[in-house]
This record gives structure tokens, sequence and C-alpha cells, in this order.
């Protein structure tokens, strides 16, 4: 069995090392796992501020990396009445690689963020398959996540 496993496992490396492939991810898909979590969320739609020098380089190497950028989001809280509540906090984004794939993320750009506090603090958590920051967010993502905050449908598009 172990043997098996093994094979296994070596015959996913050459599909790892040339090609990332993710689900597709969406405002509705990471608002149902913020919501089947233990931790708490806060939906902020704003923009983000942080030194963009510190931000994880490409990297050859097959082995997960990450860096915890110290940020400024500036924006509006969602709650069942909208973006209504002014928003301005420090948070710390932790961002993910996978090898020479890293997550998107743009200083000074429009963001839907699901922040997560907790004892660390604030943290939004991103990688190149999605996570939970979403730069600039169109109309259809804000009504789409407003909808599923108000207990509307909330299903991912496919």
């Amino acid at each position: 069995m172990k043997v098996a496993l093994i094979i296994a496992a070596l015959l996913c490396v050459p599909q790892i090392a040339t090609a990332l492939s993710c689900r597709p991810h969406s405002v509705e898909a990471a608002f149902a796992q913020a919501d089947e979590a233990d931790a708490r969320f806060v939906i902020v739609q704003g923009r983000l501020d942080f030194d963009a020098g510190q931000l994880p380089k490409r990297s050859n190497t097959q082995a997960p990396q990450h860096r915890v950028i110290k940020a400024r989001l500036t924006g509006h809280a969602l709650s069942r009445a909208g973006f209504k509540t002014p928003y301005n906090k420090a948070v710390d984004v932790y961002v993910a690689c996978y090898g020479p794939w890293c997550a998107n993320v743009q200083r000074g750009g429009k963001v839907l963020a699901f922040v997560e506090s907790g004892p660390q603090g604030r943290v939004i958590a991103t990688n190149p398959c999605g996570g939970y920051l979403f730069g600039n967010p169109t109309p259809r993502m804000l009504t789409a996540v407003q909808q599923c905050m108000a207990g509307q449908r909330c299903e991912a598009l496919r």
C-alpha cells in the first residue's frame, strides 16, 4: 500500500512542476468558507496600502512559501445594511506562493477583503488560487457578497 501511495505521489510531481491548477474561486466561495470557519470575519470594500517591496518574489523552487506584510485597509465594512460601516485598520496580509505562482496583491488598488479577526490580530490570507482577497471587485461581486450577507441566494456562478 505504501509503495502505491509513493508512486501516485511521484506521478503528480511533473504536473505540479509545469502548471498550477486551481478551482474557480469566487466571493460566494470565500463567503461560504468564512461562514463555516470557527474564526470571525469582517468583509471590507476599500483600499489596501502597504510597502510593495515586501511582496514575495517568484521562485523556481516547488516548496510553498509565504510572507506576512503589514498593511492598512481603509474603506467600509459589510453589514446586513450594506457597505456602511467605516473601516480604517492595520492588517497583516498573508501572501502565499506555490513555487513560481504567487498571489496577486496590488498596492493602493480597490479590494474586497475578508479580514479574519483572531488572536494573531487582523489577517487577510491570499494565495495564487484565491483566498480572501479580491482585487478590483466588480459590481457583480459586491452585489453577490451583499446577497450572501443578507441571507439571500449565495451560490458561485459556474
